[in-house]
Order: C-alpha cells, then structure tokens, then sequence
C-alpha cells in the first residue's frame, strides 16, 4: 500500500511512502484498505518519518482539526478511507504551516466569537 504525501512549503514535493502489512505495523487490522488516513499518516510520523507534520485531535470527524486535501479533495484524515496510492497534502496552500498542518486560529476565534 503506497500513501504520497505532500511536504515541506507549498512547493513542497510529494513524497511517496510504503506501508508495511498492517499486522507488521501495529494496526489490527487485516488491510489498510479501510483504515483512515489518520492511521496511516499516526504510523508514518512514529515510526517512519518522526519530522512528519500532521494534526489529530477527535478521530470521528467531528472537529476537522485533520481536515486535509485527500486526492484533491478537502475531507477530515480521520474519517476517510486509505486506498494504495492515495495522495495527501494540506487542505489550503494559503494556510500551510508545514506538511499537512494548516493555521486555524482563525477558524478557532470565528467558532468562539472572538
């Protein structure tokens, strides 16, 4: 299962990944197929690439802390799907802080009125 992710500033490139049968990384599970995004990028950043940013906060898709763009779609990382070759990047190039992180501190104060 291959996972490609995009990197560094906003002309980052893509890096792409090889992930391990799920068993060999930790995950019960029989496949990746079906695991989320947030599980795969969770294994990447602990054990294979420990630079690699990305954001988790409530796993159901409910804060979009995650929100990511995956295979040119906005959609939470924790909710969607792995398939092989999937590619992910940050959901707004005008937001990016590194990796797939972006700024929400202005979403954050809109939510809180602030």
């Amino acid at each position: 299962m291959r996972i490609h992710i995009r990197r560094g500033a906003a002309d980052g490139g893509i890096v792409s990944y090889e992930l391990p049968p799920p068993a060999q990384a930790g995950i019960s599970a029989d496949s990746w197929e079906g695991a989320s995004v947030s599980t795969a990028l969770q294994y990447l950043q602990r054990a294979v690439d420990p630079q690699l940013a990305y954001a988790l906060s409530c796993r159901r898709g409910l804060c979009n802390i995650c929100a990511a763009k995956i295979d040119g779609k906005v959609q939470t990382a924790c909710t969607t799907p792995m398939h092989d070759g999937i590619v992910v990047e940050p959901a707004r190039d005008s937001l990016l802080l590194r990796d797939t992180v972006v700024e929400l501190s202005l979403v954050r104060k809109a939510r809180i009125g602030c």
